[in-house]
C-alpha cells in the first residue's frame, strides 16, 4: 500500500473526467489518493480521495503532500496525445501505468447542492422541462476576471452566437414549454431565448440530471453529463471528439463524411468551422428519439 498524491492542472471539463480513473488509481495503489488541484470541489465527497489540495493557495511542499509515498505529476497535453491519436484518458493511462478502458465514467458528488438547484428553478418561475445549452467556455472561473471582457482559451471551441441564437429559436418553435438555460459564465455571449445560469458548477450539474438533455460544445457540460448519464449533443470545432470526448452523445463534426454528404458543406471553405443549427437540432431530435440513425464517427483533423 502506498500514499500517492497526484498533480492535476487544466480547467473543470478535465478535471471531471480524470475523477474516471480514480478507482484504478486506488486498485493499484491498496489506498486512497491525494490530489493537488485548482478544483478542489471536483474531488469533495469521494470516498476515495483521502485529501484535495488547493494549488492555488497551498504550495507544493505542504508537509501533507510531502509524507506522500509518491508526488506523481503528468500532463497529457505534453506527450504523445499531441499527435492526435490517443484520447485524454487514454494519454493518462498511459503515463501513470494504469490499463486504458473505454467504459469508465467520471463520478462526481454533488447531491448536497440539490436543494440549491431546486431553489435556482424557482427563482426563475420554471416548473416544466428544460434543456442545458453551453456554447462557449474556454475561461476558468478560478483564474479569469467574469467582471471583464471574455475572452476564450480557445476560441476555435466556440459555437457562433448567430448559429446559437437560430438554434434556440427552433428549440422555442418545436418545443415552446421547454425553458433553455445557457451555462455559461456571466460575461459570456447571452441570448434571448435562453435563462443564463450563473449559479455554482455543481448546481449546474443537478440542473443537468434534471433536464431534458444538453446540447454543447467541448467544455465540461459534456463531461457532466457522462458522470450522470445525460446524453447530450456536442459540436466540434478544433478540438476533436475522439481525444476529448465520449461515446454517449451525439457528437457532431464539421468534417464528418456524413455530414458533408447531407448538407453539401464545401469542406475547403475556411469560413465553414462548425455546422449550421439546422443540422444541430435534427440530431437533437434524432437522440430525443433514442434512435440510431446518426452514428458518432472520427473526426478529421482540422
Amino acid at each position: 500500500m502506498s500514499l500517492n498524491t497526484y498533480i492535476i492542472e487544466g480547467g473543470l471539463g478535465k478535471h471531471i473526467m480524470f475523477t474516471a480513473l480514480i478507482d484504478q488509481l486506488v486498485e493499484k495503489t491498496g489506498e486512497p489518493i491525494q490530489i493537488y488541484t485548482p478544483y478542489v470541489q471536483v474531488f469533495a465527497g469521494n470516498p476515495k480521495v483521502k485529501m484535495a489540495f488547493d494549488s492555488v493557495s497551498i504550495p507544493l511542499d505542504d508537509p501533507r503532500i510531502l509524507e506522500s509515498d509518491e508526488i506523481i505529476y503528468c500532463e497529457p497535453y505534453k506527450s504523445n496525445f499531441v499527435k492526435g491519436d490517443e484520447h485524454l484518458l487514454e494519454s493518462y493511462c498511459n503515463q501513470l501505468g494504469i490499463e486504458y478502458n473505454t467504459k469508465v465514467k467520471p463520478e462526481i458528488f454533488t447531491d448536497f447542492a440539490k436543494e440549491d438547484a431546486k431553489k435556482w428553478l424557482e427563482q426563475f418561475n420554471i416548473t416544466g422541462k428544460f434543456i442545458m445549452i453551453q456554447m462557449t467556455g474556454g475561461q476558468s472561473p478560478v483564474v479569469s476576471d467574469l467582471n471583464g471582457e471574455y475572452v476564450s482559451s480557445n476560441a476555435g471551441r466556440n459555437y457562433p452566437p448567430y448559429f446559437t441564437n437560430g438554434l434556440c429559436e427552433m428549440i422555442k418553435q418545436k418545443y415552446p414549454d421547454y425553458t433553455i438555460i445557457d451555462c455559461t459564465l456571466s460575461n459570456e455571449p447571452a441570448y434571448p431565448f435562453a435563462i443564463k445560469c450563473d449559479a455554482p458548477w455543481q448546481v449546474v450539474n443537478e440542473l443537468l440530471k434534471m433536464s431534458e438533455g444538453f446540447i454543447a460544445i467541448d467544455s465540461c457540460l459534456q463531461h457532466m453529463g457522462a458522470a450522470e448519464a445525460v446524453p447530450g449533443v456536442v459540436v466540434w470545432g478544433n478540438t476533436r471528439w475522439n481525444q476529448f470526448g465520449w461515446e454517449q452523445n451525439k457528437n457532431v463534426s464539421f468534417n464528418m463524411k456524413e455530414i458533408n454528404d447531407r448538407i453539401k458543406i464545401d469542406i475547403n471553405d475556411p469560413r465553414n468551422i462548425m455546422v449550421g443549427p439546422e443540422f444541430l437540432f435534427n440530431v437533437y431530435e434524432i437522440m430525443k428519439r433514442d434512435k440510431n440513425e446518426f452514428e458518432t464517427v472520427e473526426c478529421a483533423h482540422l
